[in-house]
């Protein structure tokens, strides 16, 4: 829209975030992320001309899976969430949110709302994933 309408590329697209969902086959699900970030990257400087480096690089926000969630088992819901959280951290998502384990059938309680966010913090503080830009670097399951 703002290509079309004859706007500079660097002053709109800078700020702009994309939103991904990420699902629990960690395989297929973290591989897209450097592809479309390099997708992004030669769409702005070949298509789009741009010029300023942040509107080169892809900024993205992931959402765990909310299809994958089921309301007959809830409790599961926490294991599905963890590791598509785990996913999205490992392609290197600049923000995640985790869905609770009640959003299956209704709003997320508080109970579960601060599961889905110690999700988030066990992930983040006690895996040792967000200590290297790619912790599985190099992985030949991740490469084949």
């Amino acid at each position: 829209m703002g290509h079309a309408a004859r706007l500079n590329v660097d002053e709109f697209v800078a700020a702009a975030f994309v939103f991904f969902s990420t699902h629990t086959a960690i395989s297929s699900k973290r591989l897209p992320i450097p592809r479309a970030r390099r997708i992004w990257h030669k769409a702005m400087v070949e298509r789009y001309q741009a010029k300023n480096p942040r509107t080169w690089a892809l900024r993205f926000h992931t959402q765990t899976a909310g299809c994958s969630l089921t309301a007959q088992q809830p409790y599961n819901n926490v294991v599905r969430t963890a590791i598509q959280a785990l996913a999205a951290v490992l392609g290197g998502t600049q923000s995640l949110h985790t869905n609770s384990l009640d959003e299956a059938w209704a709003l997320p309680t508080e109970f579960a709302a601060t599961i889905a966010l110690r999700t988030q913090q066990i992930i983040a503080h006690e895996t040792g994933v967000t200590n290297t830009v790619d912790p599985l670097g190099g992985s030949y399951f991740v490469e084949h």
